[in-house]
C-alpha cells in the first residue's frame, strides 16, 4: 500500500522558446542575399569598362560620362542598401523580416538590370 500513496510529479514544462525554421530559414536567405550584394558590390561596376571602345562622336548611351557615373555608382549604391535590408530582415519577424528579405535580391536584380541596359551588353 505503499505505492499508492506516492506524491504525485508536476509536469515539466519547457518555457524556452524553440529555434523554428522560419529563424534559419531567415539567417539563410540573408546570408545569400549578402553574398549577392558582394558579388554585385564588386563586378557591377566593371560595366564601365564597355566604354573603352568609344571614340570621340560615337552615340552610344555608354560613351557619356553621366551614363559612367550612373553604371559606375548604382550597383554600389543598391549593394549597401541591399546589405543593409538583409540584415534587418535575418534581425526582425514576422512581415519585416520577409519583406526586407524579399525587397533586397530585387533591388539588386533592378540594379544589374539598369547597369546592363545603360552598357549596352
Amino acid at each position: 500500500m505503499i505505492n499508492d500513496q506516492a506524491p504525485s510529479v508536476p509536469p515539466v514544462r519547457d518555457e524556452a522558446r524553440p529555434v523554428t525554421g522560419s529563424a534559419v530559414g531567415r539567417i539563410i536567405a540573408g546570408l545569400l542575399v549578402l553574398a549577392f550584394a558582394g558579388v554585385t558590390g564588386l563586378f557591377a561596376p566593371l560595366m564601365v569598362m564597355a566604354s573603352d571602345s568609344c571614340s570621340e562622336g560615337d552615340a552610344r548611351m555608354i560613351c557619356s560620362a553621366g551614363t559612367q557615373q550612373i553604371v559606375g555608382t548604382l550597383p554600389i549604391a543598391a549593394a549597401f542598401v541591399a546589405a543593409v535590408l538583409a540584415v534587418v530582415g535575418m534581425g526582425s519577424r514576422g512581415a519585416a523580416a520577409i519583406g526586407c528579405l524579399l525587397a533586397a535580391p530585387c533591388l539588386l536584380a533592378l540594379a544589374w538590370v539598369v547597369s546592363l541596359a545603360l552598357s549596352g551588353a
